[in-house]
């Protein structure tokens, strides 16, 4: 490393999330290492992004300022861990993990440190005009929140069958993949008491994981709302409905737009700017964690809580769909 250069990022797995990752941060300007198990593709990682790559993990989290654990969800804990562990700052992918089996280790030493969960959609321009606007008392009656694309064709360049999202007890499945859309009820409507789930295989893809699920969810101040999460979609589906007393809010992933229906109008009150890409909300959420590491006084656009209490309503929906009734999570005021 050059005298006075910044340590570098390391970015644990090489898939399509660190991928993107790896290609953002080095946008960002920032120094980038990577770690993955196998020697071939820490190789296949070294020779498309021109980074240096290690297999030996704790040599590799030695050597960098912070870590960004982007593996197959099933496999976040010991990077993770061994990140925390060695005081390093951490971005955590969504969902957390699969399992609760080392959460309270991490959360014990995540404490005072700077931790990240990626759940980007937190960083969307409309998304962040809805929370204004449902701030300050407004009375909400319930909302409806859906997510979904055909598997295939969100994964075109790989065997989706042999990679984790197709596979529910490795964190995969439409339940535990499109976390955010949980991750939202939860910033936009607080927290959750109760939880009943149906998780389906509706489709013809050769998957082990539910491919279309639905949720209803309690929140602490008793807003009931619905949540729909699919991996058959033959086109892309992201929206969101909030109704209130006094108007209907429509959220379009799709336009990134929000419109506040009353009677018959209809305004749209936030819009993305002209040429927004999906990727410029990873961008804006890496950008954010870059910023925390030089000002930790800086708050989590995601919390590492939040992404627990996520992975907690994940749970509880399997726990509900295996039992057939409702689940209530443990208070934590």
């Amino acid at each position: 490393m050059a005298a006075g250069a910044k340590p570098p990022i390391l970015v644990c797995g090489g898939g399509s999330i660190g991928r993107r990752h790896i290609g953002n941060l080095l946008q960002l300007g920032a120094p980038v290492i990577g770690w993955r198990a196998r020697a071939e593709k820490t190789e296949e990682m070294a020779r498309d992004f021109g980074i240096p790559t290690l297999l030996d993990l704790d040599e590799a989290i030695e050597a960098a300022s912070a870590v960004v654990v982007a593996t197959a969800t099933d496999r976040h804990m010991e990077p993770a861990l061994k990140a925390l562990q060695a005081g390093k700052p951490v971005f955590l992918e969504k969902p957390v993990s699969h399992s609760r089996k080392g959460i309270a280790d991490l959360a014990a030493l995540a404490e005072g440190k700077v931790v990240e969960v990626g759940c980007q959609l937190r960083a969307h321009p409309s998304l962040t005009v809805l929370r204004s606007r449902l701030a300050d008392g407004v009375r909400i009656a319930g909302y409806r929140l859906v997510m979904g694309q055909r598997l295939d064709a969100w994964r075109p360049d790989s065997d989706y069958r042999q990679g984790y999202s197709a596979d529910a007890t490795r964190g995969g499945g439409a339940l535990f993949d499109l976390v955010h859309q949980i991750d939202l009820a939860l910033w936009l409507f607080g927290p959750v008491r109760q939880v009943a789930a149906m998780l389906d295989r509706r489709g013809d893809l050769a998957i082990t994981g539910d491919d279309f699920s639905s949720l209803m969810l309690r929140h602490a101040d008793g807003t009931v709302g619905q949540i729909q999460l699919d991996m058959i979609s033959p086109a892309y589906r992201g929206a969101a409905e909030v109704v209130t007393l006094a108007d209907v809010f429509d959220w379009s992933l799709a336009t990134g737009t929000l419109a506040r229906r009353r009677g018959e109008e209809t305004e749209i009150v936030a819009r993305v700017p002209d040429g927004f890409q999906r990727n410029d909300l990873f961008l804006a959420h890496m950008r954010h964690f870059l910023g925390r590491l030089d000002d930790p006084s800086l708050l989590a656009l995601c919390p590492l809580p939040d992404g627990i209490a996520a992975l907690d309503i994940l749970l509880a929906a399997r726990k509900s769909h295996a039992e057939e009734r409702f689940v209530t999570l443990e208070s934590k005021e």
